[in-house]
């Protein structure tokens, strides 16, 4: 008697074989971005439903080859560069024969949204949605400071806690009227953005603004917690 079918489809491809991707293939993610002869060896197999995934190291010569707008988004994402996992109908075996790498011809990029907190960083220091967000340096401080020079609504209500004696603090509010001036007072990259203005006392008061608390309706409440956010995880 005849056996029935298994349903098994046998692996195309195994271990350590140099493979490279089929014409018309476009990236999961990015669909603006070909991949049509980018190439490189097996180094691992999923198999499931019936069918075969395969992460794809790529070779040296397709690492090249890659447009800056991809390297940026998977540092912006988070995605690893050196690899991909693909699906056994988008790629073919290589044998070797020099093949053309495409290239994006369209690149889409999205407009930043008023919604998205890394979108309105992106927006402070003038980049596109396909910047990653970049370090706390002297410049991106000055940058974001020449945003905030021209966004933030003085004077600021500004309040924090003040140490008052031994293990006290005690809660202070100071009228910040400007933005300290990095020519005068400098920058310092630990101490970040500050403002000036007078305490309670009466006496110049000079606050980072990471660490200044504004009423739940200041019209500043959501640039300062941006700034805070980016300073923060940034540094």
């Amino acid at each position: 008697m005849a056996r029935k079918k298994s349903g098994f489809v046998p692996r195309r491809f195994k271990l350590g074989d140099n493979v490279r991707v089929k014409q018309g293939v476009r990236d999961y993610d990015y669909p603006d971005i070909p991949l049509a002869g980018w190439a490189g060896t097996v180094e691992e197999i999923l198999w499931g439903d019936g069918r075969a995934t395969y992460c794809v190291i790529w070779n040296g010569t397709t690492l090249e080859a890659m447009h800056p707008i991809f390297r940026k988004r998977c540092e912006r994402d988070g995605l690893e560069l050196e690899n991909m996992w693909l699906e056994e109908d988008d790629l073919e075996p290589d044998d070797g024969t020099p093949v053309a790498i495409d290239q994006p011809t369209a690149i889409v990029t999205k407009p930043l949204s008023e919604k998205d907190q890394d979108d309105r960083v992106r927006m402070a220091l003038g980049l596109t949605h396909d910047d990653p967000l970049p370090d706390v340096t002297e410049e991106t401080l000055l940058a974001y400071r020449n945003y905030l020079v021209t966004n933030l609504k003085m004077p600021i209500e500004a309040k924090f806690w003040e140490d008052n004696g031994r293990h006290s603090q005690r809660r202070v509010t100071v009228k910040l009227t400007r933005l300290s001036d990095p020519e005068s007072d400098g920058i310092d990259e630990e101490l970040g953005l500050t403002g000036r203005g007078r305490g309670p006392d009466g006496f110049p008061a000079e606050l980072p603004l990471d660490e200044i608390e504004v009423g739940k309706k200041d019209p500043n409440r959501r640039l300062l917690e941006d700034y805070s956010y980016w300073f923060h995880n940034w540094r």
